[in-house]
């Protein structure tokens, strides 16, 4: 009769064997599987880790390898309602008082009234001019104000009018406004009928009303009167530009303009911030901990000593500005210790804002040679999409994968190895079992023979 149940024909336990004989050749290979993984985990980490500061360092630097960003000018307009500004590194530090006696208009032109605005008008074209410019629509029979105004509006050639119906209690019109201000955009529209005198009519001579003249704006800095076809006036100060807002010839108002210090400051201690932290991060990553004996994920890598290497050779020559000149970090008042590591003398780096501001520009941002855009350039073929980094962090993906496969295949060798040592054990189970009964059965008979005597137990 065949066994049932493991080992009930040798009395061995099977299950253990098999187990302690996969287990001697399973557990060595999945501690080495798992000491690969966790070494392409600790890789990808530490990569990502790095990007991140990488990234950090970079906004930083954004914010000095641009002029006008490290060179920031402080605004203030009191308590005025005539006027915005704002000014570029160009303008210089001063006190000016300004008066807006008359705001720029735009030129507006009207047409008849009509008691129904989804009424046809007529049928033929009309011609618009502005400033020397000139563009046509045509009118179809039964166009109404709103096929009219849409026409003039989306018109592909339109050269600065835009067209809107008004309703009052006369009855609508369609109201032709120049896009911009002054009298040098003045509109003039021409009625042509082809059929009956609709057109004209409504946008002829004599039907055509002015409703808004054109206006330019007057305002006077320091006393000096300035005219200007709009109410954006720029470069009357150097590197200011005013946005006037309202006119009263009575009221002055005070633009006073300066350095933002407080700006250049932060500018330059959040570089020096985001450096060191950007060295504290390549120093963790790539350390070796001697007294626990574990090296970091890169210790020894190849490429984040190259980034380190780079970035300390940049910071520490000094910057071509042109001329036979030349700058350095040094110079402005940021100094490097014997660990790499920067800091910012305030008593310096104040005393360069005061007396050459221009300096600081030079040094970080200078076309091509400026530190903050050679920095960048270096980062950016790190972190960009087809950078080094992504391109590391793809070939761990691909191992990482690699590496699944290898273990889902060694899984399934396991498996059957297992089902081949049961197979083998069982069967060598079911042998012992048979022999053992047949044994006994032997046994059995011999003691039944006559004159056999049995041992006493």
């Amino acid at each position: 009769m065949a066994l049932t149940a493991t080992g009930i024909g040798s009395g061995l336990d099977i299950n253990t064997i098999v187990g302690v004989l996969v287990d001697a050749e399973k557990v060595p290979k999945e501690a080495i599987f798992d000491k690969k993984e966790d070494a392409l985990e600790a890789q990808v980490s530490a990569i990502g880790t790095l990007k991140s500061a990488l990234s950090k360092f970079q906004d930083a630097l954004e914010k000095l390898k641009d002029g006008n960003s490290l060179n920031q000018r402080q605004v203030s307009t009191g308590e005025s309602n005539y006027f915005t500004a704002s000014a570029d590194k160009n303008a210089q530090s001063g006190s000016y008082n300004i008066v807006v006696e008359q705001l720029a208009q735009r030129h507006k032109v009207a047409g008849g009234y009509t008691a129904d605005p989804k009424a046809a008008v007529g049928e033929g074209s009309l011609d618009f001019t502005v400033n020397g410019n000139s563009f046509s629509v045509d009118v179809a029979a039964g166009d109404s104000l709103d096929a009219i105004a849409a026409s003039i509006n989306n018109a592909d050639d339109n050269v600065g009018v835009t067209a809107t119906i008004v309703t009052t209690d006369g009855g609508s019109r369609l109201v032709i406004s120049s896009d911009t201000e002054g009298s040098d955009s003045n509109v003039t529209v021409a009625a042509n009928d082809t059929s009956g005198t609709g057109l004209n009519d409504m946008f002829g001579t004599g039907n055509l009303t002015e409703v808004q003249a054109a206006k330019e704006a007057i305002v006077y800095i320091d006393g000096q009167k300035l005219q200007s076809q709009t109410n954006e006036i720029s470069n009357a100060i150097s590197g200011v530009t005013l946005n006037l807002t309202d006119a009263d010839l009575n009221k002055t108002s005070v633009l006073k303009i300066e350095l933002d210090e407080e700006a250049v400051k932060e500018n330059v201690q959040g570089f020096v911030d985001a450096y060191n932290g950007l060295i504290d991060t390549i120093e963790k990553l790539s350390s070796y901990d001697a007294k626990e004996k574990k090296a970091a994920a890169m210790q020894g890598d190849s490429m984040i000593r190259s980034i380190e290497s780079q970035m300390r050779n940049m910071i520490s020559t000094r910057v071509d500005t042109g001329g036979g000149d030349s700058i350095a970090l040094y110079d402005i008042g940021i100094e490097a210790d014997r660990y790499g590591k920067l800091s910012v003398n305030s008593t310096k780096l104040d005393k360069v804002i005061n007396e050459d501001m221009g300096s600081i520009e030079n040094l970080f941002a200078t076309k091509d040679t400026g530190l903050a855009t050679r920095l960048d350039t270096l980062v950016e073929g790190y972190v960009k999409t087809s950078g080094l980094l992504n391109t590391r962090n793809n070939t761990l993906t691909e191992d990482q994968q690699r590496l699944e496969d290898q273990r889902e295949a060694f899984n399934m060798k396991m498996e059957q190895l297992q089902a081949r040592l049961f197979k083998q054990f069982n069967a060598m189970d079911l042998v012992v079992g048979n022999l053992t009964s047949q044994g006994n059965g032997v046994i059995s008979a011999l003691n039944s023979l006559p004159g056999v005597v049995k041992a006493s137990g």
